[in-house]
């Protein structure tokens, strides 16, 4: 089943649940809507067809402007014809998605890092606490107005790195060659 007939498929069973589809260099990107995101990636697992069985990826863009907001974007792959697609779906800051973990186990790990570093919260997940960061730490690094601060660190045997805005040029009169 070609990704067209996946999507068409999807409209037909699942009703209005697209906000946009957007086709570019061969692939497809779904924008659904966030209380139907997981019919939507229930149906598209589905072996043998739709198929797309493998959660490739799960991450994130955060946003400012025009709404303060998470994207949350699912990369789905399909074994048998190798087609690709991508979900998106956005997040207000005090919203939550639904958990994939019963669709996909490994999403276990994206999510919880989604959580530690966007702040985006899964309902059902199994065990959602900090991955990357320590336990204590205040924040979520990833947001776009998480506050940007030096951190000292202190390293072994006497090395005394240099500070990194000391390393990197503020020079404004510069001009690139």
């Amino acid at each position: 089943m070609t990704t067209a007939e996946t999507v068409q498929n999807l409209r037909t069973q699942l009703g209005d649940v697209i906000v946009e589809e957007i086709q570019f260099l061969g692939e497809t990107t779904l924008e659904v809507h966030r209380e139907h995101l997981l019919p939507v990636l229930s149906f598209l697992k589905q072996a043998p067809g739709p198929g797309y069985e493998v959660l490739m990826d799960l991450t994130g863009v955060d946003y400012l402007v025009p709404k303060v907001r998470t994207k949350v974007v699912y990369w789905l792959h399909n074994p048998t014809n190798f087609e690709r697609m991508r979900i998106i779906v956005f997040v207000e800051r005090d919203e939550s998605l639904p958990s994939v973990v019963g669709l996909w186990e490994g999403a276990n790990w994206y999510e919880r890092e989604l959580f530690d570093l966007f702040g985006v919260r899964f309902e059902g997940h199994p065990d959602l606490k900090r991955i990357l960061m320590p336990d204590d730490w205040i924040g979520h690094p990833l947001r776009r107005d998480y506050p940007l601060t030096e951190e000292p660190v202190q390293f072994k045997h006497g090395v005394k790195p240099k500070i990194p805005s000391q390393i990197i040029s503020h020079d404004n009169t510069r001009q690139n060659a």
